[in-house]
């Protein structure tokens, strides 16, 4: 635990260099599925700023006037979330605590982003019918629009 404590700040802030690269790339590639997969791993990020935003929000309108937490900054609860992210003590909070979701989201997200690696290295191989069938125009299947009609009833 004592290598992952002193590893983690760095641990987490690869993770978006890393996610900026594989978009970079995947751009270039043109593979939309593998993007999507990056793309949805990078809303999920925005998505939890937004919230802590929210919440930093919520907390200063049910706070006391005249107190510190009643005159926020903006970015205030993302720059909380991102220090919760990067603090190597997040990972031993109590299970269930919004510590702990923030924490284990780090590894969780390598995982999406190694996910959408595969899915990008196992769409570049094809198989032969595959190939064939790229080759021809066809991909075997029969449209939708092809399919006979019924009879019609007189």
């Amino acid at each position: 635990m004592p290598l992952v404590s002193s590893a983690w700040p760095a641990v987490a802030w690869v993770l978006p260099v890393l996610a900026l690269l594989s978009v970079l790339y995947f751009l270039a590639k043109g593979d939309r599925r593998a993007l999507g997969h990056v793309l949805a791993l990078v809303a999920c990020f925005l998505i939890g700023a937004l919230l802590m935003e929210f919440f930093v929000f919520m907390a200063a309108r049910m706070a006391r006037s005249g107190s510190a937490q009643a005159d926020p900054a903006l970015g205030t609860g993302t720059r909380q979330l991102l220090q919760t992210l990067a603090n190597p003590r997040s990972i031993t909070a109590p299970a269930g605590s919004l510590a702990w979701v923030a924490a284990w989201s780090v590894p969780v997200a390598y995982l999406g982003l190694v996910a959408a690696w595969a899915v990008h290295l196992w769409g570049l191989r094809a198989s032969p019918a595959r190939k064939k069938a790229v080759k021809t125009g066809t991909s075997g299947r029969k449209s939708p629009r092809a399919r006979k009609a019924p009879a019609a009833r007189a």
